[in-house]
């Protein structure tokens, strides 16, 4: 695989990334200012401010408001102003959970909007691939119905009597009408008795995964055949199967999944850049421990 050219090596650098987040937060905060701490308290209302309330309106009721609904606009906006400044100098922003994670998401949000994340080349793109198939591969799913034997209502005879229904269903008719009866066969369960086009993981996580490769290894001949299948063992019990279709996983190649890749890998980096810029605040604090016990050093020294 080819190394990535050299004029666009250095834009995919971390640092600089983080140099370009640096150098537009400074930008940022000298333009805007603080305005909790203006000394003459004034509430300066731009036109700005008043597009944006504007705007705001013809989104919310698809025209632009009247003269008097204009105005009405401007009471909230200099009321919530009014109680905002208050309320951050009697210091209600102080350890309020819901302020500081609102805070929290905002500067990620501004982290977002200042990072630079140049366009991938195909190179980039075949790597992330490569590296995250799992991700874009279409999991095997199967459509089946089950019944279920229960070991607590069975004990030592499940093994026995698992053989002799399974014996009793393959003699019996195959159309699904005969489905309806077939579903008294078994022990009663909060189990479905029909999982319609699931995926491997959610079998997985239901039944087990010793369950799931049972299922899904069953030879493509034998399903032709339309018969019932097993006993499978899971978590709960017995199972007989009945396959009614399967389809394999399947990977797709780089073309047909462009732009998922592109748009994974620019997530990918986008957490990336700003990880780094993260670390490089988080190393401007210093994180001491309480006395309660239940904390310890390594929970909070490499977060």
């Amino acid at each position: 695989m080819n190394k990535l050219s050299h004029p666009y090596r250095l834009l995919r650098e971390p640092l600089l990334h983080f140099l370009i987040i640096g150098a537009g937060l400074f930008f940022l905060f000298n333009q805007i200012g603080n305005p909790v701490i203006d000394k003459d308290n004034k509430i300066i209302i731009s036109k700005t401010d008043i597009d944006v309330l504007a705007k705001i309106w013809l989104r919310k009721n698809g025209r632009p408001p009247s003269a008097k609904e204009q105005e009405q606009q401007l009471k909230y906006y200099i009321r919530e102003q009014v109680l905002y400044r208050e309320a951050m100098a009697m210091g209600l922003d102080k350890n309020d959970v819901i302020v500081r994670r609102r805070l929290a998401k905002k500067m990620k949000y501004l982290f977002d909007d200042l990072n630079f994340i140049p366009k991938p080349e195909e190179a980039e793109l075949e790597l992330y691939l490569a590296e995250n198939r799992e991700k874009f591969t279409r999991s095997a799913a199967i459509t089946f119905s089950q019944i279920y034997l229960s070991p607590e209502h069975r004990a030592k005879n499940i093994s026995g009597d698992a053989k002799k229904l399974l014996v009793e269903l393959n003699n019996s008719s195959k159309d699904l009408p005969a489905m309806n009866e077939v579903m008294k066969m078994g022990d009663r369960s909060l189990l479905p008795f029909k999982f319609n086009n699931t995926r491997k993981k959610q079998i997985n996580n239901m039944f087990g995964a010793d369950f799931s490769e049972q299922l899904f290894s069953i030879p493509a001949d034998n399903l032709k055949d339309n018969r019932w299948q097993g006993p499978f063992k899971s978590g709960y019990g017995l199972h007989l199967v009945y396959v009614h279709s399967r389809t394999d996983s399947r990977e797709y190649p780089l073309d047909d999944i462009r732009e998922r890749v592109a748009k994974a890998w620019r997530i990918t980096k986008q957490h990336e850049a700003n990880e780094v810029f993260y670390q490089s605040l988080r190393q401007r604090y210093e994180i001491m421990l309480d006395d309660e016990p239940a904390l310890s050093a390594s929970m909070v020294m490499n977060k």
